[in-house]
């Protein structure tokens, strides 16, 4: 439970960070800067303390798959939460519990209809919020939305994936590595399309200290997280990383200065009812 806690407090901080440092800077470079420290660094701790660990070649493709799902959920969620309010990064990861639901309905043998009372709650509360925020400045248009339902549905996949890798003894350090390499990959091939062999230099040298803290903190985070989930199965894992998007919103109110309203803090507490109620229905 321990590296559960701590996951959720390093995930939302690192969400705190990708807001702050995006601010003046290009998605992809970011991105790739970060991943190229987290990718070599978790080598690094496999090389030196997992070098006698087999991984096969199907395995190897298993994980890729996962990763390959987390990479396109991080860059769908960074275009978004640059210009937007962290809140709704907050209200789509509370509904991910609904995709982990279904996942379990379609192949776990999951009885449905005892979850539909979850549902309908967090269908309601999400709709409370979008309509809500029409009249304010969290209001967002279609193509964030879709890209949020995009970002929340590949996490989940991905989430999914290597639950499953998990569950085959492949150490949390191989998964980690992997997915950040590819995070790096792909956002490397991005950057050097956009930016002179010039600008890059400056940026690197210029976001160089707040790059390494990320890399760092994002790197604990998904050690904790998979730690956490390879002792346990994704729901009740998912339980209690309700909590990630609920300190997420407030670190919003506390770094940013978002203003939670009443009607706001009203609907993210009945999609969180519904995300509880899901759970214990599904367990």
């Amino acid at each position: 439970m321990i590296y559960i806690v701590l996951g959720v407090l390093l995930f939302s901080f690192n969400n705190v960070l990708w807001k702050k440092n995006l601010t003046n800077t290009n998605v992809s470079f970011l991105v790739s800067y970060r991943a190229f420290f987290t990718s070599v660094f978790a080598l690094l701790v496999s090389v030196l303390f997992f070098s006698n660990q087999q991984l096969t070649f199907v395995n190897f493709m298993k994980i890729s798959l996962g990763s390959l799902f987390g990479v396109l959920g991080l860059f769908s969620m960074l275009h978004v939460i640059k210009k937007e309010s962290l809140q709704w990064l907050g209200i789509y990861n509370l509904i991910g519990i609904v995709f982990t639901a279904v996942y379990l309905w379609i192949f776990e043998d999951l009885d449905i209809y005892k979850s539909l009372l979850g549902f309908l709650i967090i269908i309601l509360g999400f709709t409370f919020y979008v309509f809500d925020s029409l009249n304010t400045n969290l209001k967002i248009t279609l193509k964030q939305h879709l890209l949020l339902l995009t970002m929340i549905l590949c996490f989940t996949i991905s989430s999914l994936i290597h639950w499953k890798n998990l569950t085959k003894e492949i150490e949390p350090i191989f998964i980690i590595a992997n997915q950040e390499f590819l995070v790096f990959i792909v956002g490397l091939s991005v950057t050097m399309n956009q930016y002179k062999k010039v600008d890059l230099l400056k940026l690197l040298k210029s976001r160089f200290k707040n790059t390494i803290i990320m890399s760092i903190v994002i790197l604990c985070a998904l050690l904790f997280s998979f730690l956490g989930l390879k002792i346990t199965n994704p729901l009740i894992s998912g339980l209690f990383f309700l909590a990630s998007p609920l300190t997420t919103i407030l670190f919003s109110s506390l770094f940013f200065k978002e203003t939670i309203s009443l009607k706001n803090s009203l609907s993210i507490t009945i999609i969180s009812i519904g995300a509880y109620i899901l759970y214990l229905q599904t367990t």
